[in-house]
């Protein structure tokens, strides 16, 4: 691009930001007339929606992008009627989201990498043993530095990224001993906090603390109905977490939950039953990941099989298509809406709680660490400096780009020979969560096996959304308007039960007419 190019599209964005902030406030003072911020909310999802059409050039992934964007209004109404405080930090959020899609665009085209997020261990140490732990946690572990967290959070908003991921290990073990994710948030409070949780540390003090401040969005471990969570995570923990997210919604958490597929709650998981009942537990967002062999005792066995992939992809699909109220993201089926793989700096990467450096949450490799970069004893000046030019990061990049299909996405699970190449590099090596046999054995064997089962499915799949046939930004299709939300949900006693039962016949209606 010219610099007169560069200089008339950062012109444009500060325009778009003035009428974007503009949009933000006003949504957020409509909150104390709930009559009005129907029309708000709308208002800023056409700045969304304004966005994705002028940078979004892959007409695919503009599809599928505008079609998700159209199934967000039940989620925001649903936020906006049930949590008012976290509501004001989505809206605050969603605005930084926006304004960092005309950022990273610019970047982009100047060639630089420009996540929008990245996953950060403040601990790998967690108080359960939960079989196959993808992390391979364990009571005694290493903490990140709270200064040094705050130092990466700086340098990668800096990058572009609008969401801090929190993984662990255990991440409320810091909340709980030193407010680690609170204090983290308050710092910056125009950004999204997600942090993946097993929920047994969440009591009333903790979640007193993030209904203050509204942009922490915990997502609580389930592996399913009741029995399928006990019997993996422990007796009783079913309970503690549902404990949990009533303390949550009492002061106004927007939480949310976190699935893990594999072979023997597949059919579970992508039933409707399954995803009325984290409605009707309060749940307003959920994200589904398929068991990787990595971490503590494998079991590739567990692999969920190429057909139950390819119908929980479709059980998403049709939630979303039957305008439930609440977000919901799959990390592998969505490649569609993302452009294909997103690790490796493209949009996203990792950071173990030791300060090593990773491609991919589920890639058990390190090529670098931040204590290195920050303290300068490492060939980077910076992690930007870092994402952009290290050897493991750009291949995994170069390899995305070769990936026609995207709904085989993965360079882990669906093209594992690329993923061997790139780990060739004299800066990778291993990380603690990977085991025997991953890159040479019977795992690896286990893994080739499942990429081409999925090969095999995947060709016979639909697309989840109709392909424009329109020229980018020229009267492409608008998405049809979400059904009008049920009343509000209450959560909490005997008005919550009533609530819930309202919404799960409005629920079930809803599936049926999908």
């Amino acid at each position: 691009m010219s610099t007169k190019g560069i200089g008339s599209m950062q012109l444009s964005e500060r325009w778009h930001d003035a009428l974007l902030w503009g949009a933000v406030k006003a949504a957020e003072w409509s909150l104390r007339f709930p009559t009005g911020s129907h029309f708000l909310v709308e208002q800023l999802l056409e700045h969304l929606d304004g966005a994705i059409r002028k940078t979004e050039q892959d007409p695919e992934t503009r599809t599928h992008l505008l079609a998700f964007g159209g199934h967000l209004k039940a989620f925001l109404m649903r936020v906006v009627r049930e949590r008012p405080a976290a509501a004001r930090a989505i809206l605050r959020f969603l605005g930084t989201y926006i304004q960092d899609v005309y950022r990273r665009t610019l970047r982009q085209e100047q060639g630089v990498p420009a996540p929008s997020t990245v996953v950060i261990e403040p601990t790998d140490r967690c108080n359960l043993r939960c079989p196959g732990c993808y992390a391979k946690s364990s009571a005694d572990g290493c903490d990140l530095p709270f200064e040094r967290m705050v130092e990466v959070v700086e340098q990668v908003i800096e990058m572009g990224v609008s969401l801090i991921t929190i993984s662990g290990g255990e991440p409320f073990l810091r909340e709980r001993s030193e407010g680690a994710i609170s204090r983290l948030a308050e710092r910056f409070p125009n950004h999204g906090f997600l942090v993946y949780t097993n929920g047994t540390l969440i009591d009333e003090e903790v979640a007193a603390r993030l209904g203050r401040l509204g942009n922490v969005f915990p997502a609580i471990s389930v592996e399913g109905f009741e029995h399928q969570t006990d019997a993996r995570r422990g007796p009783g923990i079913a309970a503690k977490i549902r404990a949990a997210r009533q303390l949550l919604a009492r002061h106004g958490v927007m939480a949310g939950f976190s699935a893990t597929v594999t072979r023997e709650n597949a059919e579970a998981i992508a039933s409707d039953e399954f995803i009325q009942q984290r409605i009707a537990e309060g749940d307003l967002f959920g994200w589904f990941f398929l068991l990787q062999p990595i971490g503590r005792s494998p079991r590739p066995d567990l692999m969920a099989t190429a057909e139950q992939r390819a119908r929980l992809r479709e059980a998403i699909w049709r939630w979303r298509r039957a305008d439930l109220p609440l977000f919901l993201g799959d990390f592998w089926n969505d490649g569609p809406l993302v452009g294909g793989c997103i690790a490796g700096g493209r949009y996203y990467f990792h950071i173990y709680a030791n300060g090593d450096i990773s491609p991919c949450v589920f890639a058990p490799v390190a090529c670098g660490n931040i204590f290195d970069i920050i303290g300068g004893r490492s060939e980077y000046a910076s992690l930007k400096d870092f994402v952009q030019r290290n050897p493991v990061f750009a291949a995994y990049r170069a390899e995305q780009a070769k990936i026609a299909d995207r709904r085989r996405p993965c360079l882990l699970i669906d093209h594992p020979e690329a993923f061997r190449r790139i780990v060739q590099a004299a800066t990778c090596r291993p990380a603690k969560n990977m085991p025997a046999g991953y890159l040479d054995g019977e795992i690896a064997k286990a893994i080739d096996r499942a990429a081409a089962e999925w090969g095999r499915v995947a060709a016979t799949l639909h697309a989840a959304v109709a392909a424009e046939t329109e020229a980018p930004g020229a009267g492409l299709p608008r998405t049809r308007s979400p059904r009008r939300l049920p009343p509000r949900m209450e959560h909490s006693g005997v008005r919550r039960r009533r609530g819930a039962s309202g919404w799960l016949q409005k629920s079930r209606r809803l599936l049926r007419a999908s």
